[in-house]
């Protein structure tokens, strides 16, 4: 079976062009929802920023590899910066690459897609040899934010509508792509008695008027029933011939009979269904069946961009449920049903046979509440209703007496994450998807890093933790894993807490977290020789003199060693190769300390930083970074801070003698190396990975066959 993620998107803007970045910024929110929200999450991927504002390579080393998905998207974002060729510009350069990608993905042909797009009239250089998409800004609309939202929906409706025909075809038809018909047919349900007659502007009027402007097929009673069929064949015909349907929720419409009627249709044909919520004074009773369906406002202001949006989120409905059936599809074991929607009552009473036996059906998560699935095994009781995170949790129930109880994460944001085409969203996407697997899969989180009480300081992943596991105890009781009780064990390294406050203190009030400190180490200083107080009764920590360095170093050693005594295994992320506050990153030292006392220890590269100058250290490509030479030159008062270990005593966890133990350990092989229950080429996947899900399945995989030895 192919284990590939079905789609990539990558969202290419120059370096350098800040409304082409927050352009890919803001598509990336649109395909990459919360973990666990039940929403569309593609992975998406920026333009690798080495410095040279040139385009990725295709194929080839760090670049941008087509077939590491089953379906890739290359979207380039192209402005004037892009195209700019002088004083130094790299124009050329991007020029090229789209003709390199365009010849490599050939119409009606390959499983992946180019798809130029122009934010200004200099963007149409960008393509030659294929129809570059328009997206420029419409000055005619007023507001400059609506006009904003307007580009945006329109550009995530083109990159949605190829998705999906790569999902369903493997491919993008050769025939006229600047007009292609959307794979998506849309029906429009709606209440005659609420519209406009006389000035024609009501919601469903002025959508179908945007729908005239795009290549989408609408299904609109009106015209699509001849006058001798019959009413109820029709609709059930254009229904089922639809991949999604639009019900405006105006005030009539759940008082009209051939209203409720289209979403019972719809939904035992299994056809998608999005609410236009476009009430305006209410309605006396909503029609309950058209509940288990996501909502859209329609917000009464500019009709052209409030249709577009609604459009826009009908084609990436469209798209979440072809994505979830095939990433479903991909993790289903033999005999189970996938669907790609929930489930609820009305749709199961269709998906039986009277004398069908037992059935167990997958589903997206988030899992249903107990409540839900109360109804539904209440209806069918015979049936079982799982999704992803279910299964990672009846696995850990296999195993509550394993041998890893407790997993250290050492996790942090990397300075070099750009040049790998990711951000910090990435980070923050991916670190509430880890721990999400983590918790679900009934393991403590052990975590050292900075605590503050406050999102003061954007990558607080410490806060970040303690916030998730308050959000995701609910749904942990629902996918019936273990309680989320004391799920974080929190080191507090020494002088870091020195700093603490009620707001950090507080944090530990409930039983989402347990405390310990990080030891002390033995310095011939106090607290208040070092780090004395202000008038104000605060500590500034700063790490600016050799002996405040010395001390840092010597107290986040300390903590290391305590949690990697206390935890069975220990996953790595990034990391700040610069910056940091010790003697040594601290993403290297937590990695080495695991290494050596052999406990087992899941490296993801992918994000760059520290943790991959570690990978490449095991893989045989030497870094700089594991010298001596480079120890000087980076870290501020090295030499004298190491002239302090050897005054006052400590071990000095030098880069250079760090790199030459790793590369020895790594002569044994990877596998054995790491002693994570991974093989060699499953290590490599996970040291490459920048897929969360694809993480965190790996890390799940290597912790499930040490718990069955």
């Amino acid at each position: 079976m192919d284990t590939r993620p079905p789609l990539h998107l990558h969202l290419l803007a120059h370096p350098q062009s800040e409304q082409a970045n927050a352009l890919a910024l803001k598509l990336m929110h649109r395909f990459v929802e919360p973990p666990a929200s039940g929403g569309l999450r593609v992975p998406v991927f920026f333009t690798p920023d080495n410095g040279d504002d040139r385009p990725p390579t295709l194929n080839a080393g760090d670049g941008l590899h087509l077939d590491a998905a089953r379906h890739t998207i290359i979207a380039v974002l192209a402005d004037a910066r892009m195209l700019r060729t002088v004083p130094n510009g790299t124009g050329q350069a991007w020029v090229d690459f789209v003709e390199q990608a365009i010849a490599a993905t050939p119409l009606d042909a390959s499983p992946h897609h180019v798809l130029p797009v122009a934010l200004e009239q200099a963007g149409f250089q960008i393509s030659k040899g294929r129809h570059v998409l328009p997206a420029m800004l419409d000055t005619s609309i007023g507001n400059t934010q609506e006009a904003t939202e307007r580009r945006l929906a329109e550009v995530s409706f083109h990159i949605a509508a190829r998705a999906i025909q790569l999902l369903t075809q493997s491919k993008v038809p050769a025939d006229a792509p600047d007009k292609m018909k959307a794979p998506v047919t849309i029906f429009l349900s709606h209440a005659k008695a609420d519209l406009d007659k006389q000035q024609r502007e009501d919601p469903v009027r002025q959508t179908r008027a945007v729908l005239n402007e795009l290549p989408v097929e609408q299904w609109f009673d009106a015209q699509q029933i001849a006058t001798s069929q019959d009413f109820a064949d029709a609709i059930q015909a254009g229904i089922r011939g639809s991949t999604i349907m639009l019900a405006f929720q105006t005030d009539q419409y759940s008082s009209r009979p051939w209203c409720r009627r289209e979403v019972l249709e719809a939904k035992r044909l299994g056809a998608q269904i999005l609410i236009v919520d476009a009430l305006e004074s209410g309605e006396p009773r909503s029609f309950p069946y058209s509940g288990n369906v996501p909502t859209v406002r329609w917000r009464f202001g500019e009709p052209d961009v409030d249709a577009r949006r609604v459009i826009d989120r009908a084609v990436l409905e469209a798209l979440r449920l072809q994505h979830n059936r095939a990433v479903l599809e991909t993790v289903a074991e033999p005999g189970e049903t996938v669907l790609a929607i929930a489930p609820e009552a009305v749709t199961l009473a269709y998906a039986y046979q009277e004398n069908e036996s037992e059935k167990t059906f997958l589903y997206p998560d988030p899992p249903l509440s107990r409540e839900e699935l109360q109804i539904l095994q209440h209806l069918r009781p015979k049936a079982q209703f799982i999704t992803p995170l279910t299964k990672i949790a009846q696995l850990s129930r296999q195993h509550q007496a394993g041998k890893i109880n407790m997993i250290a994460v050492s996790i942090s944001d990397s300075e070099d994450v750009r040049k790998y085409g990711l951000s910090l969203e990435h980070y923050v996407t991916l670190t509430d998807e880890i721990h999400l697997y983590l918790l679900m899969a009934g393991l403590k989180v052990a975590y050292g890093g900075a605590l503050k009480g406050d999102f003061s300081t954007a990558s607080n992943f410490t806060l970040r933790l303690f916030e998730l596991v308050r959000a995701y105890s609910k749904l942990a009781e629902n996918a019936e894993a273990q309680p989320l009780q004391h799920a974080i064990h929190n080191f507090a390294p020494w002088p870091l807490r020195l700093s603490y406050g009620d707001a950090e203190w507080n944090l530990f009030n409930s039983d989402i977290a347990q405390y310990d400190e990080g030891p002390r180490a033995d310095l011939p200083w106090d607290d208040d020789t070092l780090f004395p107080l202000a008038e104000n009764y605060t500590r500034s920590l700063d790490s600016n003199s050799p002996q405040r360095r010395y001390a840092w170093a010597r107290g986040l050693s300390a903590m290391r060693e305590r949690i990697t005594e206390s935890s069975q295994a220990r996953l790595v992320i990034g990391g700040r190769l610069t910056g940091f506050t010790g003697i040594v990153p601290g993403v290297v030292e937590e990695a080495w300390l695991s290494i050596k006392r052999q406990k087992p220890v899941y490296i993801a590269g992918g994000f760059g930083g520290a943790a991959r100058a570690v990978c490449d250290q095991l893989l045989d490509k030497k870094r700089d970074e594991f010298s001596e030479t480079w120890s000087k030159q980076t870290i501020p008062n090295y030499e004298a801070v190491s002239a302090l270990y050897t005054e006052h005593g400590g071990t000095l966890p030098a880069m250079e003698q760090t790199g030459v133990a790793l590369a020895e350990k790594a002569q044994a092989g990877i596998a054995q190396a790491l002693n994570n229950g991974l093989d060699a080429q499953e290590n490599i996947a996970l040291m490459t990975s920048t897929d969360p899900q694809r993480i965190a399945g790996l890390v799940l995989t290597g912790i499930g066959r040490l718990q069955s030895q």
